[in-house]
């Protein structure tokens, strides 16, 4: 009886988490965030009676030999790499062995200065030297008025290198979480061209390869090792991540043993499978898939780039010096110069059009699309941007002045004073940022919160 008056009021009214998910599942408050499966019904159905642990005939993860060795090897040819091998962990598992199995204790590294917060967790614990590199600055005047960063500059490596000769190899991010992607293949020169090896988080980029709509992906382009998170925007489960070893610089065993060691030893069939029914189903359909959901985000873009306050990023920033390539899935919605803020954009999106955007920040929104966004979804984010857009004010003072009369308006009601004291709480909660050269480097550590890796490591 204890037990179940525990298990009665452990969460929030005495509401599990899988009634919670069960309720949410039944609102109509659509996905424009990671996963990539966006909750499609249509990809796949993964019940309870599947989640099993390493039984006979169901292989092992960490010794693969049969069906997951088989699964893996599938992941290899679809993508052209040497080895691919699941990460159940997600992306930051994989660069956390990468990084592992490239470098040895106390080795210098060069180091883009925007990386996930997983390459400097690997810098910390395996006490390396980083030699940072700052992502090059973007034209406000190309970005609808908001401070983008822009990609790594192969110059910049190439002196860097030529500077330090101990300098052991590199770890770099393309794309960025807003869409940014640095020039692999000259970069993967630098460092060839003196054998060392270039590890690329490719984390948000996984869907490269299926659609000449996007850049092409860093296996392609020279990388030694490059990570995917299959589930920000392919149709698998959260957590669901690809390793690739596409070269032969990063020794095989070393990567295999320190995968085993970050990965927990009770590996996930459920979202094993989640990956394997993903790999299948772009071998069969992959093209089909990509075809359909370029034509839907063609179309969003192009009404999304209308208008008039409301500004969408385009691809055009890569006419910019500072970037050597966009992709297009990242539709960033920029508020510079309007009576909103990014903040407050994303709140009217979730609070009265029910559309859950992926990350906000000072002047920005960012929706991030994939595969499974459906024509229904697409239309719902272009009609409320559209409206919001219609009864913004055009004056450049407006953001002083008119602002809580702008979200009034467009709201449809007044806010309460309660509602006051939470957005002014949200926001101080907000974003952090690393400030250097007088502009800001984002350094992501979580989906909101962004500190720097010193903050971090010291509480």
């Amino acid at each position: 009886m204890q037990h179940d008056s525990f298990f009665q009021n452990s969460g929030k009214n005495g509401e599990s988490l899988l009634e919670k998910l069960l309720a949410y599942e039944k609102e109509d408050i659509y996905p424009f965030h990671m996963p990539g499966h966006k909750r499609n019904k249509e990809y796949q159905g993964l019940p309870f009676e599947m989640d099993i642990t390493e039984i006979t005939g169901f292989d092992n993860l960490h010794h693969a030999e049969g069906i997951l060795k088989a699964a893996q090897e599938r992941a290899a040819f679809l993508y052209g790499v040497k080895e691919s091998f699941f990460s159940i962990n997600g992306s930051s598992a994989c660069l956390l062995s990468a990084i592992s199995a490239a470098f040895q204790k106390g080795d210098k590294v060069l180091a883009a200065r925007n990386c996930h917060k997983s390459v400097y967790h690997a810098i910390y614990l395996r006490e390396l030297v980083p030699v940072y590199i700052y992502p090059e600055e973007i034209p406000p005047e190309m970005t609808g008025g908001i401070l983008l960063n822009g990609g790594i500059s192969p110059e910049k490596v190439e002196k860097a290198l030529r500077e330090d000769s101990r300098i052991r190899g590199m770890i770099l991010t393309s794309p960025t979480y807003d869409g940014v992607v640095s020039d692999i293949g000259a970069i993967a020169e630098c460092l060839h061209k003196r054998g060392l090896p270039l590890i690329v988080d490719e984390a948000h980029g996984a869907h490269f390869i299926f659609s000449d709509r996007f850049p092409v992906s860093a296996v392609r382009m020279g990388a030694d090792v490059v990570v995917h998170s299959v589930h920000k925007t392919l149709p698998s489960l959260t957590q669901t991540a690809l390793i690739h070893r596409c070269t032969c610089r990063i020794d095989c065993e070393r990567l295999k043993r320190f995968l085993s060691i970050y990965q927990t030893s009770s590996p996930s069939y459920i979202l094993m499978a989640s990956l394997d029914s993903c790999i299948r189903l772009l071998e069969n359909r992959g093209r089909e898939m990509f075809k359909a959901y370029t034509a839907r985000l063609e179309k969003a873009r192009e009404r999304l780039s209308r208008g008039k306050r409301i500004r969408l990023v385009t691809p055009e920033i890569s006419r910019s010096s500072a970037v050597f390539g966009f992709d297009p899935s990242r539709l960033l919605l920029s508020t510079a110069g309007t009576a909103l803020t990014g903040d407050d954009l994303f709140h009217l999106l979730r609070e009265k059009y029910h559309l859950e955007m992926e990350m906000e920040a000072p002047d920005y929104v960012l929706a991030l699309s994939g595969a499974g966004d459906t024509a229904e979804g697409f239309e719902r984010l272009c009609c409320a941007i559209e409206e919001i857009d219609n009864l913004l004010g055009t004056e450049p003072g407006a953001r002083a002045r008119t602002r809580t009369e702008a979200e009034e308006e467009i709201r449809g009601r007044t806010k309460t004073e309660a509602e006051e004291k939470t957005e002014v709480r949200t926001k101080a909660e907000g974003s952090k940022h690393h400030h250097t050269k007088g502009r800001e480097i984002k350094i992501m550590f979580g989906r909101k919160k962004k500190v720097t890796m010193e903050a971090y490591i010291n509480g």
